[in-house]
C-alpha cells in the first residue's frame, strides 16, 4: 500500500501545479478517457463522452468538454464526412499524462 499512498501524494502535487490546478474530477475523467483511447489507437467522439452519464449529466459533460477545449487540453477534429467530431489530447494534456506517469513510476520505486 505504500506505493498507492505515495502515488496519491505525488498526483496531488501535479494537480496543484498552475496549469492543472483547476481541473475537477469530471474533467480529469474525460481527459483520461481521451488519453486512453489515443494510447490504444482508438477514436473517441464527443457523443461517446456525452454517453458517460454515470460520471455526470450530458449537459455537465458538454460544459466540461467546452472548458477543456477552451483551456487547451483537448482538440476537436471533424471526421471525414463531418458527422462525427473526434477528441484528441493536446500537448498540454500530454504534459499532464506524462507528469502522472512519472508519479506512477516514482511511487513504484518507493514500494
Amino acid at each position: 500500500m505504500k506505493a498507492l499512498f505515495k502515488y496519491h501524494q505525488l498526483a496531488q502535487a501535479v494537480n496543484a501545479l498552475p496549469a492543472f490546478k483547476e481541473l475537477d474530477s469530471v474533467q480529469i475523467e474525460i481527459l483520461m478517457a481521451v488519453g486512453a483511447c489515443r494510447q490504444n489507437n482508438q477514436k473517441l467522439t464527443v457523443s461517446n463522452i456525452l454517453e458517460m452519464t454515470d460520471l455526470a449529466s450530458p449537459a455537465t459533460l458538454h460544459g466540461r468538454l467546452k472548458d477543456l477545449r477552451s483551456r487547451g487540453f483537448i482538440t476537436i477534429v471533424p471526421g471525414q464526412d463531418n458527422r462525427f467530431k473526434f477528441l484528441q489530447p493536446s500537448d498540454l494534456a500530454n504534459d499532464y499524462f506524462n507528469a502522472l506517469d512519472r508519479c506512477v513510476r516514482k511511487a513504484g520505486q518507493a514500494a
